[in-house]
C-alpha cells in the first residue's frame, strides 16, 4: 500500500492563506467586469452542521494526510463533458501536495455514441448499444451513471487510459465494475504487466464485480466474455477506480439533456451512490428543467426533495450543495426567465434541508449575462453551454466560494 502525507509546511500554508483571504486573496480570479463577485459565496439558509462534518474530514486530509474525502457532482451536459467538474477536481486535489487520492467514477460515454470527457480515453471492441435516463419510455435499470451500455457479442474488450494537459494520469489498485447481474457475461480484468496479480470478487447483492490489484496501475483493461449459452448480454452501468491513498476524490456524472425527473428514473441511484461513500453531493440539475415549456417550480421542488432524500439515504452524514442554473437563452433568441424561479426553489430547499447553495445564476451576472460570457469567448453561440475557458472560470469561481466557506470554518475552529 502506498501512503502519501501532506507536510506541515503545506498545511500551514493553506491555513494561513485561507484565513488571510479577507486581506489578500491568494485564490484571486482575473477580474471579469460582468461577474458578480459579491454573490460568489456559499449561502446557508438552514442548519449547516453537515458542512461542519464535511470540513472536519477535509481538515484530516489536509493537516494529517489521513482518510479520503469523496465529492460527487451530478448534472446534465454541463457535467457530462467534465470541464467544470474537471476544474473543481484539479483545484481540490492540488490545494496542498499529496491529496490526489484517485479518479473515482467514470462511464465510457463513447460506447453509447455520446461525447466522452477528453481526460480519460475508453477504447473498446465489439458492438454496444446505450440507454440514457433522458429516454422517458425506457424502463432499463440505471444507476449513478444515468446510462448503461449493452453488448451481445461473445467477446468484447475495454481499455481506459488517461490523457490531457490537466491530468498526468491516475493510478488505482481497486476497480468496481457496476453491471447487471442477471444473464451477464463474465467480466475479467487483466494487465500488460505479467508481475501484477489481480483478485476478483463478485458482489451480486450490490451489483458489481470488484478487482483488487497487488500493484498500482494507471491503465484499465477489461474483457467481457460469454461463457454459457443461457447468457444473453452484458450491461455496464459504470466503473469506479479506487485507491488506498489519502486525499480527495471528485466523482462526476452527467447526461446531456438530463432533468430532475431523468435522475429520478435511475432505480439504483441510492444503492450505487452509497458505494462512493459521499461526504459532499453537488447537484447541478435544473437547466434542462427550466428549458421545458411546461416548467413548474412546485414540481421541480418536489423532484429535488426526492433527490436530496436519496442522497441522504445513501450517506446520512453527507453535505449537499445545490448550484443554481447558469443564465441561458431559448433557441438563442429568448431569455430563459425560469432562472429566478430555480434559484428561489433552491433557497427554500436550503432552509428546509440544510443544503448550501451556490448561486451560479447570480455569480454569472444574472439575467442576460450569458451574452457577456459569449462576447468574452466564455460561452458558446447557443447561449446555453460554455466554452472550456468558461467552464474553467465557473470551476474557479465555485472553488473560490468553497474556500471562503472553509476559511470561515478554520477561523472558528482554530481561533487562538
Amino acid at each position: 500500500m502506498r501512503r502519501t502525507t501532506t507536510t506541515l509546511l503545506a498545511a500551514a500554508f493553506i491555513c494561513g492563506s485561507i484565513i488571510a483571504r479577507a486581506q489578500s486573496n491568494p485564490l484571486a480570479i482575473p477580474a471579469v467586469s460582468f461577474v458578480n463577485s459579491a454573490a460568489n459565496q456559499l449561502v446557508f439558509k438552514g442548519d449547516s452542521s453537515a458542512w461542519e462534518r464535511y470540513w472536519a474530514k477535509v481538515d484530516r486530509v489536509v493537516y494529517e494526510g489521513q482518510g479520503q474525502v469523496n465529492v460527487v457532482q451530478f448534472g446534465g451536459s454541463h457535467i457530462q463533458a467534465d470541464m467544470w467538474s474537471m476544474e473543481m477536481r484539479q483545484r481540490m486535489q492540488t490545494m496542498v501536495p499529496g491529496i490526489r487520492a484517485g479518479r473515482g467514477f467514470i462511464f465510457p460515454y463513447n460506447m453509447i455514441k455520446s461525447n466522452n470527457p477528453y481526460w480519460y480515453n475508453p477504447e473498446y471492441t465489439g458492438t454496444w448499444t446505450g440507454v440514457r435516463n433522458v429516454l422517458r419510455t425506457d424502463t432499463s435499470t440505471l444507476g449513478i451513471g444515468g446510462a448503461s451500455a449493452t453488448t451481445r457479442d461473445s467477446l468484447t474488450t475495454l481499455k481506459v487510459s488517461f490523457r490531457g494537459d490537466v491530468y498526468p494520469g491516475y493510478s488505482f489498485n481497486r476497480v468496481k465494475v457496476l453491471h447487471r447481474m442477471d444473464s451477464s457475461f463474465t467480466v475479467d480484468a487483466w494487465s500488460t504487466d505479467p508481475t501484477v496479480s489481480i483478485a476478483m470478487r463478485v458482489n451480486g447483492e450490490e451489483g458489481f464485480t470488484e478487482f483488487t490489484y497487488d500493484h498500482y496501475t494507471d491503465t484499465l483493461h477489461l474483457r467481457f466474455l460469454k461463457t454459457d449459452s443461457t447468457q444473453r448480454q452484458f450491461t455496464l452501468r459504470g466503473i469506479i477506480l479506487e485507491s488506498d491513498d489519502p486525499g480527495i476524490i471528485y466523482h462526476a456524472s452527467g447526461i446531456n439533456g438530463a432533468t430532475t425527473r431523468s435522475w429520478l428514473r435511475c432505480q439504483r441511484f441510492t444503492q450505487e451512490l452509497a458505494l462512493l461513500k459521499p461526504d459532499l453531493v453537488v447537484f447541478s440539475i435544473g437547466i434542462n428543467d427550466a428549458h421545458d415549456p411546461d416548467f413548474d417550480a412546485a414540481r421541480y421542488e418536489r423532484n429535488y426533495e426526492q433527490l436530496i432524500s436519496r442522497a441522504v439515504e445513501a450517506s446520512p452524514n453527507t453535505a449537499i450543495l445545490l448550484t443554481t442554473n447558469t443564465d441561458s437563452y431559448i433557441k438563442r433568441r429568448t431569455p430563459n426567465r425560469n432562472g429566478e424561479a430555480v434559484r428561489a426553489v433552491m433557497m427554500r430547499l436550503s432552509a428546509k434541508y440544510g443544503c448550501a447553495v451556490w448561486d451560479t445564476f447570480g455569480v454569472m451576472g444574472g439575467q442576460h449575462s450569458i451574452r457577456h460570457w459569449e462576447e468574452a469567448g466564455l460561452a458558446k453561440r447557443d447561449r446555453i453551454h460554455l466554452t472550456r475557458a468558461g467552464y474553467t472560470l465557473l470551476g474557479d469561481l465555485l472553488f473560490n466560494a468553497m474556500m471562503e466557506s472553509y476559511g470561515n470554518h478554520l477561523r472558528q475552529s482554530y481561533r487562538p
